[in-house]
Order: C-alpha cells, then structure tokens, then sequence
C-alpha cells in the first residue's frame, strides 16, 4: 500500500474514550463469566447485578464513570454449617471466577464479601465471614494463573438482603459475593452504599424491625488486600553471605494492605414503617 494510501486508512481509525472502555471491559467481563458458569455447569447459578458508580464519586485523578459487576452466590455452595472450609462443591465456580478474571485487565480488583444471618453471636458472624471470605480468596489464588489484586471482607449480619425472619429468608441472606471493578475506589464507594440493598420484604413491620436491629450492629469493616504484594529485599549480614554464592538477600513480603469501609448510615432510614 502507498504511503498516502496508509495515511487514509490511518485517518479511519476511531480510538476508544477512557468510559467507552471501562464500559466494554465490563461487558466482556459479564459475558465471560456467564461463557464459565455454563460451561463448568454451576448450579444454582449466580445473580449477577451491575451498577455505576459516577465519576464524581472517583479520584480527582480518574474522574471517569466506573461500573462494578456483583456476583451473588448462595452459602451453602461453598461452606457447611459454621464452617470456613471450602467445600469442594465450591471448586467449580472458583475455576470460573479465576478463568474469567484471567483474561481481565492487569488493573482489575476483585472483593470478596461473605455474609452471614443472624443466628449466633455478631462477633461470631462477623468473624466467620472474615474466614469464610479469606478462604475463598486463598482459594481463588491458588487457581488464578496470573496476578491481580483481590481484597476480602466479612460483612457478618449487618447486611441482610431480607429480614431474618424465616428459613428461605436467612438462606439468602447466608452468601458470598463477588465484586469486580476497574478501581478499588469505585468498589469501596458502592460497598459504603450498601443499606440501600438490605431488608426487602412487603411487610412494613418486618421492615422496620429489620431496620432498626441494623441500627445495633457494626458500621464499620475492614477489607485486606491478598495480592499482588511487592516484596522488601533486605541484604543478609556480611559474616552470614558464602563467598562462593556471592552476596544473598532475604526476601520479605510486605504487609498487606487495609481498606476501611464505613456503611453509609443515612441510607438507614427508619422513621416510619413507610420505608
């Protein structure tokens, strides 16, 4: 092709906004994923749920609309009764997750949450859902085949999707989550939002009451970063190095890093049995 010939096809060529591609990446993400759950046939199936999280809510450095995907799995799949333990049902669905993370972006973040009823003690639900989301990201590490950043967080009882107050309602409400985005910032705000998702039900008594046990809890959490860490290389004494290997060094992981997410109370609302 002449040189004039290349400029005009140059000319042709239509690049992507920065938004345009959060947006595909999302799609593509969304369709991966469905591709995996099919294919390594899990039942029951995630819900799957998808929100944006606007720019004004970003980094003064990356002020761009960020969607989140949210995959919804019941409990039982992964763990028995007041356990952590990964149960190898769960298996098939953590090769899922890791094939479709495998073929993201290098930047994307995926949060595990794990939620619990309220049956027990708070400090005992929170705690499980702190082990419980810590084994399921060990899990997913342990199966990925390339680096990306996953933080894990145990939101106990405090998150409800609808009030305790049978059975099929705690069965719900007993899960574990899975949240993707391109930027932890944009995770983190939609997980501060969460009250607007708790204590769905057609009764306004159920409701409130719900509300108000809610008003108890805890509001504040932490999330742990599993990886990837850079690693500190601190350099061995020199009576302890071997001449003949030269020079060694001692390589240390650094310590994770920690991410406080504070529920956002005002989406609490409780003065009337009409919210």
């Amino acid at each position: 092709m002449s040189l004039l010939g290349q400029q005009a096809v140059a000319q042709t060529v239509e690049y992507m906004s920065a938004d345009e591609a959060l947006s595909l990446e999302h799609q593509t993400r969304y369709q991966r994923l469905r591709r995996f759950v099919e294919s390594y046939r899990i039942f029951p199936a995630p819900q799957f749920f998808d929100y944006t999280v606007p720019a004004a809510n970003m980094p003064a450095n990356f002020r761009h609309d960020i969607p989140v995907l949210r995959i919804v799995f019941p409990e039982s799949t992964f763990f028995d009764t007041g356990s952590a333990e990964v149960l190898p049902s769960a298996y098939p669905i953590i090769a899922a997750m890791a094939k479709m993370l495998d073929g993201d972006v290098p930047d994307v973040n995926v949060f595990v949450a794990g939620h619990t009823d309220s049956r027990g003690g708070e400090d005992y639900n929170h705690n499980l859902s702190v082990a419980r989301a810590k084994a399921v990201t060990a899990a997913l590490v342990g199966s990925r085949t390339r680096s990306y950043t996953i933080w894990s967080i145990g939101f106990g009882e405090s998150l409800p999707i609808y009030p305790n107050t049978d059975d099929q309602n705690m069965a719900y409400n007993r899960r574990v989550e899975f949240l993707v985005g391109a930027r932890p910032e944009a995770v983190s705000y939609w997980l501060q939002q969460q009250y607007d998702l708790v204590c769905q039900t057609s009764d306004p008594m159920a409701k409130l009451r719900c509300m108000l046990e809610l008003k108890k809890v805890r509001h504040v959490y932490e999330a742990e970063q599993e990886g990837p860490r850079q690693p500190v290389v601190l350099a061995l004494p020199k009576q302890n190095r071997v001449a003949s290997q030269g020079a060694r060094v001692a390589v240390t992981p650094t310590a994770p890093k920690r991410m406080t997410i504070q529920l956002n109370e005002k989406r609490l609302r409780v003065g009337s049995i009409e919210h």
